[in-house]
């Protein structure tokens, strides 16, 4: 159990105590610490546990704090989103950013709660936890070929989904991954859009099913993604620099799942990732290219395909902002590190050896702001169904 902070603050210029505000993280995904409450100004920090890098991510609930207004200060830049916090005022039902532009200040944010608002949840972006992979597949499970299990259980005993569907017999496999850092919530709203169009009657979503296995793992790190952690630099490596130690035991069964799902199938491997807070390239959509030239090669591919049908959609995507192998972060250093006596690997890394991999990739979803356009539920969805319609006319050029 999450400690609940209890705080007390005085109503400036008032006669007495205007209210017992309680602060809190304790709800699937909550992340928080508090360090002083003062005159109107609280001081917060996302709680770093199990991480080997200063990250960004929080989520907390604000009660009892209706009529006032709190001015919310982080111990440094870069915790807060370029529109500001995602906020929700009905139990995550609905969110908002506090800014409708983006450039928002990094380090704090300032909220007057309404009258009737006596609960309100601040988060780094729109969260995605269990109970909304719950709610979204929970249309699909009765759909032909569709099949519900379990890919393994974690260290904390919790349940790892699988959900595979399509053609067993088609000549293609697809695997789709996301959450191999937990705090990357946004990709999980793009994951959705892409099943929405495989599950769905168009053209497109027709010759998925038709000539595509599925194997889709929506938590890599279920643990991470249900405590609210920041996932990313996990000690002493995050999932997805655990391709070759196994440590975790999602990575050792997602690869044993690949392995014996798809055989000699063709294999298309997409992982679904967000990437740093803000600013710069943060804020548009792109994909870090492969250290190996066959897979970057047919990212040119797929993605060209992805700019010519998305460029009606809401989220601007240019082919040319992917980010070639060897530049910025997207570096041998970054990926391979030596431990153990082992080196790192990550997920698209480890597919893209296999020899039946025919595209092996991963995608950066910007959390709040993408080319000065507000990511949406929506919107992430829609660029997810338009991602689904690029694989299946990738995958009609593949031939025999």
């Amino acid at each position: 159990m999450k400690k609940i902070l209890w705080l007390l603050l005085l109503c400036l210029g008032s006669v007495a105590l205007a209210g017992e505000i309680q602060i809190d993280c304790d709800f699937p995904g909550g992340n928080i610490l508090v360090d002083s409450i003062k005159d109107g100004v609280v001081r917060v920090r996302p709680d770093q546990r199990g991480s080997t890098m200063n990250w960004f991510y929080y989520a907390f609930r604000v009660r009892n704090a209706q009529g006032q207004t709190l001015r919310f200060v982080f111990d440094q830049p870069n915790r807060v989103g370029s529109r500001g916090p995602a906020i929700s005022t009905d139990n995550e039902k609905t969110w908002r950013y506090l800014s409708d532009k983006p450039e928002f200040h990094s380090q704090e944010f300032t909220y007057t709660f309404g009258p009737e608002e006596k609960e309100v949840k601040f988060a780094q972006a729109i969260l995605y936890t269990q109970k909304n992979w719950d709610a979204f597949i929970a249309a699909y499970r009765e759909k032909p070929t569709v099949r519900l299990s379990t890919l393994c259980r974690t260290r904390k005993g919790r349940d790892v989904e699988l959900l595979r569907f399509g053609n067993e017999n088609g000549k293609f496999g697809m695997a789709l991954t996301c959450r191999h850092h937990c705090c990357e919530m946004t990709a999980s709203f793009v994951l959705e859009g892409i099943l929405e169009e495989a599950f769905s009657d168009t053209e497109a979503g027709r010759w998925l099913r038709e000539n595509v296995a599925f194997y889709v793992v929506p938590f890599v790190d279920k643990d991470g993604v249900e405590d609210g952690d920041q996932g990313k630099g996990r000690a002493p490596h995050d999932h997805n620099r655990d391709y070759n130690h196994e440590l975790y035991p999602e990575i050792k069964a997602l690869k044993q799942g690949i392995l014996e799902a798809f055989g000699e199938k063709k294999l298309f491997f997409q992982d679904l990732h967000c990437p740093w807070i803000r600013s710069g390239m943060n804020e548009y959509l792109y994909s870090p290219m492969s250290d190996q030239a066959k897979m970057s090669q047919a990212a040119g591919v797929y993605f060209k395909m992805l700019e010519t049908i998305q460029k009606d959609g809401e989220i601007p995507y240019v082919e040319a902002n992917n980010l070639p192998f060897g530049q910025g972060w997207n570096n041998a250093a970054n990926f391979r590190k030596m431990e153990n006596g082992v080196l790192t690997s990550s997920a698209k890394m480890w597919v893209g050896t296999l020899p039946n991999t025919i595209y092996a990739g991963t995608l950066e979803m910007p959390y709040s702001n993408s080319s000065g356009v507000e990511v949406t539920r929506e919107n992430s969805r829609e660029l997810g169904r338009n991602m689904a319609k690029a694989m299946a006319e990738f995958l009609k050029t593949q031939g025999e």
